[in-house]
């Protein structure tokens, strides 16, 4: 946490929730010093952090997904970005904390709308209680994290296997993860490639050290052909003020 920022929130007792502000972007802290979240004051609905921006690569592959389903809320970036992107979306997201959804909500600016549900309940339950009524989603982004890193119950194969089974023809799933050394990712990037039959994509951000996407599909992948999304991300690009052509290419350079 930077010099600059002004404490606008902070559990009682801490370690917890901390929200600050510098007075151009609003940020999420978890147990003190865990950057979360980030929000633009003057751009709400935006994506201010490179993670949330990789994640909605997504959109390359479904662009106008009309179910999703989220786990892990932290300050909303991912739903208010989806709100305003992808209008015919309705968007399900599974939070077990109910101080984040107040905060998001309060601090956030995370809107009342119908086209929202927020349920408190663990990931991995939600998963299997959706696929217990054969629910589908043209999206299932799994954005939760604990004390240490990832939450490895979401990481358990059953629950990976029930999310490849949640997916609608031509649905993508994403899943951000951390690429250190003691996360061993690439142990859990080969777990995903085997629960999707090799149909998955890798975006690793800032090195080694920080954060690593995977994306699952229920379609055969052309990896060699990736750039000829390009219309598509470039479209998203104009709509959205985000650079997803240079994602698309990153996309295209680790996955070629």
């Amino acid at each position: 946490m930077t010099t600059n920022n002004r404490i606008i929130y902070r559990s009682s007792p801490p370690p917890g929730i901390t929200v600050a502000d510098d007075g151009y972007r609003r940020s999420l802290y978890l147990d003190g010093d865990s950057l979360q979240s980030c929000m633009l004051l003057n751009d709400q609905a935006g994506l201010a952090m490179e993670y949330s921006q990789a994640m909605m690569c997504a959109l390359f592959f479904q662009p106008a997904p009309a179910r999703v389903l989220l786990v892990g809320l932290g300050g909303g970036s991912l739903v208010k970005f989806l709100l305003s992107a992808c209008p015919a979306a309705t968007i399900e997201v599974a939070e077990i904390n109910p101080e984040i959804v107040e905060v998001a909500r309060h601090f956030f600016f995370l809107p009342e709308d119908d086209r929202l549900r927020i349920e408190l309940v663990p990931g991995e339950e939600i998963i299997a209680r959706r696929k217990a009524a054969g629910d589908r989603f043209d999206l299932l982004l799994l954005d939760a994290f604990d004390d240490d890193g990832p939450a490895r119950p979401l990481l358990d194969e059953q629950v990976l296997h029930g999310c490849r089974r949640l997916l609608a023809p031509h649905g993508v799933f994403a899943i951000n993860l951390w690429n250190r050394p003691k996360d061993n990712f690439p142990a859990i990037r080969s777990a995903l490639a085997e629960v999707f039959a090799g149909r998955t994509l890798q975006l690793a951000l800032s090195g080694n050290d920080g954060n690593a996407i995977v994306f699952g599909f229920t379609d055969t992948l052309q990896n060699k052909k990736l750039l000829r999304l390009k219309p598509v991300a470039e479209a998203l690009a104009r709509r959205t003020g985000i650079n997803f052509v240079r994602l698309l290419r990153q996309l295209h350079f680790q996955n070629g």
